[in-house]
């Protein structure tokens, strides 16, 4: 009797353990959308972003209709991790997996944990918990090869620009946009892991032929805390020098559920890379004829990181400490927009 007495206070107690485990267990979390909106007119600025400015109507589009194809030969990246995938079909990140799709405009707020419990300590696969549940998608600008075929600067709109060009180069390196662009965003993925955010690009070779809107939508698909497009800048004027950043433009429909969050993280950008580089403060932008922003559903910045054109900034862009200081100065930037420290 007394033997049957203990065992059925071991299997209440072990229930009642396991219920408790249970009842731990069940959390989620997700990323949030933000849906505020703030008017801005849109400034045409040399050959900034995805290429020369030009005046697009800028209208909102009624839905969307994605391309759905993904862009590049899946060349991996340098230095890649294999546990999420870029645009381009290559590895390279720290935290939880993603997909390797690129979808149509929508949004979403569903996320991901990366943490694991045993034995009662929660432990982290990048960084600390907050970092960790974080994504930025770092997207260097153009590609060795433009594609000049067409694309909607926007959802539903009957106006189209090209796919990708290939952007502007070194009046005395030669170096074209395409590299310098990857080269700095490949050291800025590399920082921001060192911090624990979770890192995503949108192509880490320069042979790929992934369009603006597709670049986007990879943003889009993998749920970006933050979109980081960096791009350098030419003018006819060579003495014009200096660094600015773009952020999306208000047009309804289209961006006016990012525009604001979007503001904000250009205005940390320009102010952290002028405080780094000692550069000329050109400010920020908002522009509306950029199909990379227009398709956005995640809040997005273009880093001009400085005018190729100019002879003594050109120089001064190819050296690993000047890259050094733009990395820091975005790094610090987009830690602060996210709220990790």
């Amino acid at each position: 009797m007394l033997i049957a007495t203990v065992i059925v206070v071991l299997i209440v107690v072990g229930g009642g353990a396991t219920a408790l485990a249970l009842a731990l267990s069940d959390h989620s979390s997700g990323l949030a959308g933000n849906t505020t909106s703030l008017t801005v007119a849109g400034t045409g600025s040399t050959t900034s972003g995805e290429g020369p400015a030009s005046s697009i109507a800028q209208t909102g589009g009624t839905g969307s209709t994605g391309t759905g194809s993904t862009g590049g030969p899946g060349a991996s990246g340098p230095g890649a991790s294999t546990d999420s995938t870029s645009a381009d079909g290559s590895s390279s990140s720290t935290g939880s997996s993603s997909s390797t799709s690129v979808a149509a405009k929508q949004t979403t707020t569903s996320g991901a944990t990366t943490s694991t419990t045993h034995a009662g300590t929660t432990t982290s696969t990048a960084g600390s918990t907050a970092a960790s549940a974080k994504v930025v998608v770092i997207d260097p600008g153009h590609q060795a090869k433009g594609d000049s075929s067409l694309e909607p600067v926007g959802p539903g709109s009957s106006t189209e620009k090209a796919k990708v060009s290939s952007g502007t180069a070194g009046v005395v390196t030669r170096v074209p946009e395409s590299k310098l662009a990857l080269a700095v965003g490949l050291k800025l993925r590399d920082s921001l892991q060192a911090h624990g955010i979770k890192v995503l690009m949108t192509r880490t070779t320069q042979d790929v032929n992934i369009s603006n809107i597709q670049r986007a939508q990879f943003a889009n698909k993998n749920h970006a805390d933050l979109f980081v497009r960096v791009h350098a800048d030419g003018a006819d004027d060579q003495s014009t020098h200096g660094i600015h950043v773009l952020y999306p433009a208000t047009i309804k429909g289209w961006t006016d559920d990012i525009a604001v969050q979007s503001k904000k993280a250009a205005q940390l950008a320009q102010q952290d890379l002028i405080a780094a580089t000692g550069a000329q403060d050109r400010g920020i932008d908002a522009r509306g004829d950029m199909s990379g922003f227009n398709w956005a559903d995640v809040p997005a910045i273009i880093p001009e990181i400085g005018f190729m054109t100019n002879p003594t900034e050109d120089k001064l862009l190819e050296t690993a400490a000047y890259q050094d200081k733009i990395v820091q100065g975005l790094t610090k930037a987009i830690l602060a927009f996210l709220g990790v420290k």
